[in-house]
């Protein structure tokens, strides 16, 4: 399939269904609509430089489709559900019906009311060449069927394979309206683990809304670039996060793959990694642990389009669930 590229926030469903038409026909796409239902899923790995060894679909008419986790799923809750809202993705004044997941063969069939088709099996998922067949298993939902899930992690459905390799759902944002309001960050994953694999993140200086400076990293890096506030927690101490759990669900790590980019003012000396104890690598600045808010708001410009240039840093003085304070960390 030809390359698909990055489009605004706005155009990507309607980009994303005419791509999956153009998928040339076999006897596995439209033609055979049981394959969603009777398919052993099969998942594959795919080396990148940018994000190490990531999952993608094996085989069928998605095969290559990168594979994603959201960071609002964890403890056996699903913060990425069948719960109809009201979704922005066709324009910031345009709201339409959509639900944050739904059945694969939804993307089979070019069906856009669902924003993350989950990845399902009829059987034992089974792993490709380089996949860990121990970390393979699914889950039912109601609605959708068994989805498969990585290192307990359910897989998720959203860009057709590209080429070169720029997977739009990388560390997108869907938080509050007027994007999404799946309240989290998405992600590659990584076939080592079933950690997020985040590639690296961009620490650089914000516009908050009053005109202030702050540190912020990049989100949307492959869809449109956002410089999100980042945040730091009173719990923590240099070079130690505390924030597990339901916190981490709330307030995502700053993570990433390598050496962070820094741009801007910001001073490179400050920006460093600690591992956590999942063994990903969080992102610090002065050392203390960067963190994102699962419902941090942005906000449009007078062109109707999203401003990039900072969100709104709506998470500064919110309490974390056992208690302390997350704070903005101005900058100049």
């Amino acid at each position: 399939m030809s390359t698909v590229e990055a489009k605004s926030r706005w155009t990507r469903i309607l980009a994303i269904a005419g791509a999956l038409i153009a998928i040339p026909l076999t006897p596995l796409t439209f033609a055979t609509p049981s394959y969603a239902a009777t398919a052993h899923a099969v998942i594959a790995v795919h080396s990148t430089s940018a994000y190490g060894s990531v999952l993608v679909v094996g085989k069928g008419p998605l095969s290559g489709f990168p594979l994603y986790e959201f960071s609002g799923d964890s403890g056996g809750r699903f913060g990425c559900g069948t719960k109809m809202a009201s979704g922005y993705d066709l324009g910031p004044s345009v709201s339409v019906p959509l639900t944050c997941t739904g059945p694969m063969s939804d993307m089979l069939h070019s069906v856009t009311s669902d924003d993350w088709p989950a990845l399902t099996s009829s059987g034992t998922p089974v792993a490709g060449r380089g996949v860990k067949q121990m970390l393979l298993g699914t889950i039912h939902r109601q609605g959708i069927g068994d989805q498969v899930t990585y290192g307990g992690h359910p897989l998720y459905l959203f860009d057709p394979w590209s080429d070169p390799f720029k997977p739009q759902g990388e560390r997108y944002m869907e938080t509050v309206k007027p994007l999404a309001p799946w309240h989290g960050y998405w992600f590659l994953v990584s076939s080592e683990s079933g950690q997020p694999a985040p590639g690296r993140a961009t620490v650089e200086v914000e516009t908050l809304p009053g005109g202030k400076l702050a540190v912020a990293v990049v989100a949307d890096p492959n869809v449109q670039p956002i410089a999100v506030t980042a945040y730091s927690y009173s719990h923590d101490r240099p070079g130690v996060s505390v924030c597990y759990g339901v916190c981490s669900v709330e307030w995502i790590p700053v993570l990433t793959t390598g050496t962070p980019r820094v741009t801007g003012s910001i001073d490179r000396h400050n920006v460093g990694v600690i591992r956590r104890t999942n063994g990903t690598d969080q992102v610090t600045y002065d050392g203390m642990p960067l963190y994102l808010y699962s419902q941090e708001r942005v906000s449009i410009n007078h062109e109707m389009r999203l401003r990039t240039t900072g969100s709104a840093g709506n998470g500064n003085g919110l309490a974390g669930p056992s208690g302390g304070m997350f704070s903005i960390i101005h900058s100049g």
